[in-house]
């Protein structure tokens, strides 16, 4: 169920951001098959989000009823296609950053990023879950509003 500012059944939008490195580099199968199954349990929960994906780490943001997203950080925790999990944040919010998504999704590029950024270094070198890029909680929030503000 996409975000309704006005829904008086909706009361509390609470928001998590997590990073983790995955156990082994996925393939374009693989992760649309990982998109298929989460945009499915989001909207059957009423979750909305984001997910990066470079390198093998993952950025991603989850937003909603704080029970659901219990039940779904619950379940990634479990999931043994990635380590070194780091909940960045957890926290109420007046709004969600993708409350029309489901699970956005952005596989960020070593090669195309290198070619299109000066002084670009690679994710292997600085992955998303390293503490020397994302070093706290407003960090990772404010990449991922770029994406909310910038998304297409």
């Amino acid at each position: 169920m996409p975000w309704v500012p006005d829904d008086p059944t909706r009361t509390n939008v609470h928001r998590i951001i997590y990073c983790s490195q995955a156990t082994a580099d996925l393939t374009g199968d693989e992760l649309v098959g990982l998109l298929d199954v989460a945009r499915t349990r989001n909207e059957a929960a009423g979750l909305t989000g984001m997910l990066l994906y470079s390198s093998q780490s993952f950025l991603q943001v989850l937003e909603g009823d704080r029970a659901a997203l219990d039940a779904t950080y619950a379940r990634i925790t479990a999931d043994p296609r990635h380590t070194k999990l780091r909940l960045l944040l957890d926290r109420e919010v007046a709004s969600p950053l993708f409350g029309d998504w489901s699970m956005g999704f952005e596989h960020v590029d070593d090669e195309d990023l290198d070619e299109s950024l000066d002084g670009f270094t690679a994710a292997l070198v600085y992955p998303l879950v390293n503490p020397d890029l994302v070093t706290n909680a407003t960090v990772a929030e404010t990449l991922l509003t770029l994406y909310a503000r910038n998304r297409v």
